[in-house]
């Protein structure tokens, strides 16, 4: 007699994110660790903004600086410099906004 097992999606994801959370917090260490060295530094706020936030089973890579939407995907006058988006890139797939430059 053949077995049948049902999966409820919402409780299989939120088990994920919960077991996985360490691992992911592990991972957003090291990304943030590699865009602070490569972050643009004027008055060490593009390097120090970078950090990680964990909110329950949920982990964040931000930049709490000001102009890190500029420094990290450019204007129509000056280039990107995309630390962040660089060093998530070398952890898994990105399919979020690109820099100009960087395509």
């Amino acid at each position: 007699m053949p077995a049948r097992a049902r999966v409820f999606r919402d409780i299989a994801a939120r088990e994920a994110r919960r077991a996985s959370a360490k691992a992911r917090r592990e991972i957003a260490e090291q990304i943030a660790e590699g865009a602070r060295a490569a972050a643009l530094v004027h008055a060490g706020d593009d390097r120090d903004g970078i950090a990680v936030e964990v909110d329950h089973d949920r982990v964040f890579v931000v930049d709490g600086d000001p102009d890190a939407m500029v420094n990290e995907f450019g204007t129509s006058e000056t280039s990107a410099h995309a630390a962040l988006t660089d060093a998530a890139r070398q952890y898994g797939r990105y399919d979020g906004r690109r820099s100009k430059g960087r395509r």
